[in-house]
């Protein structure tokens, strides 16, 4: 059991005694690829909270190390402290951060959809309804075991939201407006939509999905996510992805366990062009996969 969970079983939060909660350290393990990762650093960003930040490396296997087991006995990123507050897993660290840091809320869609259910009687279902929508319309598309499944939904995912942003086009036909995906301000709804949208670019999937002229509003959606400051700072330019993604792993094996006969700057350039490589292979061999899970046409 995580110390949240202890808090919210005990009622008073584990605090640093006599300070406020913006005035506790933030401290987030995370690995900067990760999907779930991305996603609650966004967050951070757009609240604008200081925080100390370690990159748990996965391909180094660093999550498996005695010290990070010890703060998550599952192994996996991310992970936040919060003075005596530990807490694990992605949903689990955003909602403690919209509760905990109430100056900078960024709008938790789920939750204002319940506060108006409860408001409304009449529509409570309907309210519910678009709750369980939004939850199966953003789904986390960072497990391959499940890519077939996830492939066969995704362009069906995509039409729902190109149609979302359109409603909200129309919605608010003034020039110079343009909506994000729940309204006009940026929630979590868009972190995920945001991130997912990063992550298929990365991978090659944004000219299948988006662009000349097929999914207009989706295109011009994540050219504005681009633009916005948090989300550079946070994510970065896609062609970037790779050099972030190889390099301080390389620097990191070198220093570890390079001989000394061959020096750490060929190392690291050799691990850099082995990770290039294989990056290029897995790429290859995803496109591969993806060319063989499409339904073969039936000429007879």
């Amino acid at each position: 059991m995580s110390r949240r969970q202890e808090e919210q079983r005990g009622g008073a939060p584990l605090m640093a005694e006599g300070k406020s909660d913006a005035e506790v350290r933030l401290i987030l393990y995370h690995w900067t690829h990760s999907f779930s990762s991305q996603k609650v650093r966004l967050v951070i960003a757009e609240k604008a909270l200081k925080c100390e930040e370690h990159d748990v490396s996965l391909p180094l296997s660093e999550h498996n190390e005695p010290w990070f087991m010890r703060l998550n006995s599952t192994g996996e990123v991310p992970v936040l402290i919060h003075g005596e507050n530990i807490i694990c897993e992605a949903t689990q660290i955003i909602d403690y951060l919209e509760q905990t840091f109430l100056d900078g809320q960024i709008g938790n869609t789920e939750s204002e959809l319940k506060k108006l259910a409860e408001e409304n009687p009449d529509l409570q279902e309907a309210y519910i309804a678009k709750q369980k929508r939004l939850k199966s319309k953003l789904l986390d598309h960072d497990n391959v075991k499940y890519l077939k499944k996830i492939l066969d939904e995704l362009e069906k995912v995509l039409d729902q939201v190109e149609t979302e942003l359109q409603r909200r086009n129309e919605e608010t036909p003034e020039e110079g407006r343009q909506p994000w995906l729940c309204g006009e301000s940026f929630t979590l709804a868009d972190v995920s939509l945001a991130v997912t949208l990063h992550r298929l670019k990365f991978l090659g999937f944004a000219r299948r999905n988006w662009g000349n002229g097929k999914r207009p509003n989706l295109e011009t959606y994540y050219e504005r996510v681009l633009k916005r400051k948090t989300f550079n700072k946070v994510l970065g330019h896609v062609n970037n992805i790779l050099i972030s993604a190889v390099l301080p792993t390389a620097f990191r094996v070198a220093k570890k366990r390079a001989p000394k006969v061959l020096g750490t700057t060929l190392v690291v350039g050799l691990l850099a062009g082995m990770g290039y490589f294989a990056f290029m292979l897995f790429r290859k061999r995803l496109g591969s996969m993806i060319l063989a899970l499409r339904p073969r046409p039936n000429y007879f």
